[in-house]
């Protein structure tokens, strides 16, 4: 009879219903087969609900997008844990899902009654109340949340944002720092907060903060690229080095080398860009991006021949990329063949006629052949279309200046200036335009723009012409030869430089090496390189025997 007993009960166990694997397999089945699941899910449910089962089976409903189910399972789900935060939550992803947000306000807000202290209802709450503008009623919870989670930054960063909405930066700085002394590293608080100080010019303190995140946390990889960021933006180049160095350190992935080359390339280092472009080049040379940079450093060494080849076949390979065009069109003007160069940049206004950057490099085209009263309406669209960039403003003051309209000319330099008071390039130009224009007439003028492009790169040989050029009109011509030799070191080949050595040698009574540096200046303009409007005219005088 014990025997008969014992084979019974074995048996009975053989052949219950085993609700446990129903849901070992409702969760095992919901990646690789979530029909399956569901069916597992939804048996397992009706046998042996739980809190966790019904999440799962509602949410893989949804995913399904069996709306209709998943709602008769989640009102059941509240009926049975009507003090539970889950079935309000999930209700709300639901009406979410169906595209109806006054029913998953109102599953919060029965949520937020039955549970007032769900931290995880209050953050979702607060998020539909600012959806609605409902700004007062987001405050409210907030601020209890914030009562309630005092180890987390999320309540006040979302205050901050409110504020922000409502126009009060303030009381938004004040949150955000609340934020950020709960924790440093919060991502959404620092970042948020450094925007507010970079659109406010408030580079030091957006500075600080970054480096308060890195001294918590050195490999944050958001705060090192905001700060190399500040400092290009800013001018600190050596410093935006130093970051980008330490990024391609901690994440060695091509991105960070390609913003470098670009970096290089502005700060003039075009060997060390080639260099690096071309190691990338020779891993990758099939990749868009990479063969870009190599070309852009290819052309910045002035190895145009080169940068050609490059672009010609990237274009083969890419026939209807407008930005592979313009760069070709550079390449092709700097050969000083203008037909080709129009002929690829007319193709690429025909796909992108409102390209502000297609626009000026039309102007700059018809103005490097002497067209500048054509190249007018073409920087003036540009202008037009993008009236917050400052290169507009810039070219078209170069423009003017061709045309001898200086009062123009340095209208737009200013205005330049105003929208981009970084860029040492642009207090340079300003600065010896008007050496150019009045000679020592403003001289203590031209002479503070030129001090300000220096402060932002002491070795830039432009900036550094530009100020011995200043000296030599104070009439410190041993001083104006010192530093001219200081920036023939860095650009040998500027038919400038060397006609401006010729001028100081003049004064320091040495003619016969005057005329020389006069004559190498003819040959470098003779060769193609970039010289000054009138340029040559001025040398034929000085050249006369």
């Amino acid at each position: 009879m014990k025997l008969l007993f014992f084979l019974s009960f074995f048996l009975y166990l053989a052949f219950a219903y085993n609700p446990y694997r129903d849901y070992v397999l409702c969760r095992y089945l919901q990646e690789s087969n979530p029909q399956e699941a569901v069916n597992f899910c939804l048996r397992a449910l009706q046998k042996a609900p739980t809190p966790t089962l019904y999440v799962d089976t509602i949410r893989l409903l949804a995913v399904r997008k069996r709306f209709q189910e998943a709602l008769v399972y989640a009102e059941k789900f509240k009926r049975e844990y009507p003090q539970d935060k889950e079935p309000y939550l999930v209700l709300h992803s639901i009406y979410v899902l169906k595209g109806d947000r006054q029913k998953a306000l109102e599953a919060l807000e029965e949520g937020y009654r039955a549970n007032p202290n769900s931290k995880e209802i209050m953050v979702f709450l607060a998020e539909e109340y600012i959806r609605r503008n409902r700004l007062h009623d987001a405050k409210g919870v907030l601020e209890k949340l914030a009562n309630l989670a005092v180890d987390n930054p999320l309540p006040y960063y979302m205050l901050a944002r409110i504020y922000l909405t409502e126009g009060k930066k303030e009381k938004a700085i004040e949150y955000l720092n609340k934020s950020l002394q709960i924790k440093r590293t919060f991502e959404a608080g620092f970042t948020t907060l450094g925007s507010i100080y970079e659109g406010e010019k408030e580079f030091s303190k957006a500075e600080s903060l970054y480096l308060g995140v890195l001294k918590e946390e050195p490999t944050n990889r958001t705060a090192l690229e905001r700060l190399a960021n500040l400092y290009t933006i800013t001018g600190r180049f050596q410093d935006a080095k130093d970051v980008y160095k330490k990024l391609i350190d901690y994440y060695p992935e091509q991105g960070y080398k390609l913003r470098y080359i670009y970096l290089l390339i502005r700060t003039s280092d075009f060997n060390e860009a080639e260099e690096l472009a071309r190691e990338l080049y020779s891993q990758e040379p099939d990749n868009l991006d990479v063969a870009f940079a190599y070309g852009v450093s290819l052309e910045a060494n002035r190895k145009t021949d080169q940068a050609l080849k490059v672009y010609e076949k990237l274009l083969e390979q890419n026939p209807n990329n407008p930005k592979i065009m313009e760069r070709l069109a550079v390449a092709y003007m700097d050969q000083k063949d203008y037909k080709k160069a129009e002929a690829l940049v007319k193709r690429a206004l025909e796909l992108e006629p409102n390209n502000p950057d297609l626009n000026l490099l039309m102007a700059n085209l018809l103005s490097e052949q002497e067209k500048n009263e054509e190249a007018l309406p073409f920087v003036d669209k540009a202008i037009e279309l993008n009236p917050r960039d400052y290169r507009g403003y810039f070219f078209k003051a170069i423009v003017l200046d061709k045309l001898g309209r200086i009062i123009d000319a340095e209208r737009n330099l200013r205005e330049a200036i105003r929208l981009n008071p970084d860029d040492p390039e642009l207090f340079n130009h300003l600065g010896y335009s008007l050496l150019l224009w009045y000679e020592d007439a403003r001289l203590s003028e031209a002479e503070e723009l030129i001090l300000k492009a220096l402060s932002k790169d002491p070795e830039n040989p432009a900036y550094i012409d530009s100020y011995a050029w200043v000296l030599y009109y104070k009439g410190q011509y041993q001083r104006a030869y010192e530093l001219l030799l200081k920036a023939l070191e860095k650009e040998k080949e500027d038919p400038v430089i060397w006609e401006h050595i010729g001028d100081v040698l003049m004064k320091l009574n040495k003619k016969e090496q005057a005329l020389d540096a006069y004559r190498k200046s003819w040959q470098l303009l003779e060769e193609g390189k970039r010289g000054e409007p009138g340029q040559k005219e001025r040398l034929k005088e000085k050249l006369k025997p």
